[in-house]
């Protein structure tokens, strides 16, 4: 088939999944410009006519919590999520990103996101919101982007990097720039709750900030505290924060991790349940994998990330830190204990480093290849990747997956950390829940997983004309056959592209055909203030009310 991009284009025969969750339906479904211009019964007559034969037409796939701030300007052309159907990824995730920055951090700010966010290779030309997103627009990426303000960078402008409760007088200019971000196209406000410095966010500030939120319909994002042994206790801790502060809720890639964990899934829907029932909206994101991924720092307990990187990589030096270290990660404490949630070292897998040594081996692989103690073998190769080290961890039962994947309340995301040998959900995210859990194990239904992966995100995001196949909306589409995804991505070879989508169509113009990138990019940098109406914030209460 050609790749040729015309003025119209209709799909005939086509089964339709709206993004409601409604039941597939036959229709012809005509595309002129970047809008769908009509859905009948009858074809149209188009500047090119596909016959779908029955396959499925969905509007495009939102991937909730994306890391491609960065790798958008080195690879505009995404081929990693536009070939998985996504023609949408929310970036600026865990409290830690791209901006804004105060201008005497920025070469900091680099260093500290580099892993999970990747590098443009030279000093960040913008400091705020507004002047990142014009970047990116005009790097012209393939795929539509939409940012959350960063909990991190907004107190980074405050506090630096320091661990203290902020004052009153600061606490109102911390609102105030977080407004000052949502105007200039923020979508709600981020926090990681283990990635210093959004970390060092005491309750009274995190509730200050959620009233700011609701004064604008927003919501807050959040990487819990804890997703481990007190994974309940976060949540509930998290929601009422929202709650008090009068803003809708969203936990970020919501997992059960370490075994003794296991189970907990329904404790945590039973407390989304106790928040509805009081009137409050919850959400959340998941990726479908049972390990991890994140910064090899994340293993460290929060006082040996504390400070710049200067003073880390002096700790990891030392040697009497280095027994508090294995002390601290031995022995059941009230942080985020990643390697004890792991179980072994064989379940820390290396997927990137700075040098390119070491990826795809595991911490105990390591520490045997060094004669060496786990423990010294992860701090050695911190020291010496300069920190630059991403692992995926095998933590979460298949159990707790499917319980969140069937509830309607969720979203899906990728939480795609690339370079080197990454985490598979960088790239097999969707393919893997299509084939895996709506085809084979029939863990949710095909109309709910499209609702889940369109419709109930555009509604999350406030987007009035994206994530159903309707009238007028723009055509952000995905067209497949359920039968033929293949998740190809494995843990051994992660960087392998799906190839099963017919076609994907970002604002109109044909992105993938035939499984194929046709490089076409025709994304649009989303904001939150802007297009629809004139500048005005769309509103977020069209169908979560």
């Amino acid at each position: 088939m050609s790749t040729t991009n015309t003025d119209s284009i209709e799909f005939r025969n086509a089964r339709v999944l709206d993004g409601s969750g409604a039941d597939a339906y036959s229709g012809n479904v005509l595309v002129e410009g970047e809008r769908i211009q009509r859905i009948a019964d009858d074809p149209a007559g188009a500047d090119r006519e596909v016959d779908l034969d029955g396959s499925f037409l969905a509007p495009g796939f939102i991937d909730m919590h994306a890391h491609s701030e960065l790798r958008l300007f080195e690879k505009p052309e995404a081929a990693e999520k536009i070939t998985q159907g996504v023609t949408t990824e929310v970036l600026g995730q865990d409290g830690v990103s791209v901006a804004p920055v105060p201008s005497d951090l920025n070469e900091e700010w680099a260093n500290r996101i580099q892993s999970l966010d990747g590098t443009i290779g030279d000093e960040w030309p913008w400091t705020t919101v507004h002047g990142f997103l014009d970047e990116l627009s005009d790097a012209e990426p393939a795929v539509n982007t939409a940012f959350y303000a960063p909990h991190g960078n907004l107190r980074s402008l405050l506090a630096g990097f320091e661990d203290r409760p902020l004052e009153d007088d600061e606490l109102e200019t911390l609102q105030a720039e977080l407004a000052a971000a949502i105007e200039e196209g923020a979508f709600g406000l981020s926090k990681g709750m283990i990635y210093p410095p959004s970390s060092y966010g005491r309750d009274p500030e995190l509730e200050a900030l959620a009233s700011t939120l609701g004064e604008y319909d927003s919501f807050m994002i959040s990487h819990v505290w804890n997703e481990t042994d007190y994974v309940v206790e976060s949540i509930e801790r998290y929601l009422d924060i929202c709650h008090r502060g009068g803003c809708d809720a969203h936990v970020s890639h919501l997992k059960v991790g370490g075994q003794q964990n296991w189970g907990a899934s329904e404790d945590v829907l039973s407390l989304f349940d106790d928040a509805e029932e009081r009137g409050q909206r919850v959400s959340f994101d998941q990726y479908p994998y049972t390990a991890g991924s994140t910064m090899l720092t994340a293993l460290l307990p929060p006082w040996a990330r504390q400070d710049d990187s200067a003073a880390i990589l002096e700790r990891l030096r030392d040697e009497s830190a280095r027994e508090r270290i294995a002390t601290d990660i031995s022995e059941q404490g009230d942080w985020e204990n990643l390697a004890r949630a792991a179980g072994t070292w064989d379940n820390i897998l290396i997927t990137r480093t700075e040098s390119g040594q070491h990826q795809g081996e595991t911490i105990a692989e390591i520490a045997a290849e060094r004669d060496r103690d786990p423990v010294d073998a992860m701090c050695d190769l911190l020291v010496e990747e300069d920190l630059d080290v991403t692992m995926a961890d095998f933590i979460m039962s298949e159990t707790d997956i499917e319980r969140f994947l069937a509830d309607p309340r969720g979203t899906f995301c990728s939480d795609g950390i690339f370079g080197g040998k990454p985490h598979p959900r960088a790239i097999g995210t969707f393919p893997r829940i299509l084939e895996r859990y709506v085809r084979e194990r029939e863990a949710l239904t095909l109309e709910r997983m499209v609702y889940k992966a369109a419709g109930r995100p555009a509604d999350l995001l406030g987007l009035p004309d994206r994530g159903y196949v309707k009238e007028g909306y723009v055509a952000d589409l995905v067209a497949f056959d359920l039968d033929a995804i293949v998740e190809r991505p494995t843990y051994e070879e992660p960087n392998q592209l799906t190839e099963d989508f017919d076609f994907v169509l970002v604002g109109g113009e044909i992105a993938v055909e035939d499984g194929k990138p046709t490089e076409r990019r025709n994304g649009s940098v989303l904001r939150s203030t802007e297009e629809w109406d004139g500048q005005t914030r769309p509103s977020r209460s069209r169908r979560l009310s």
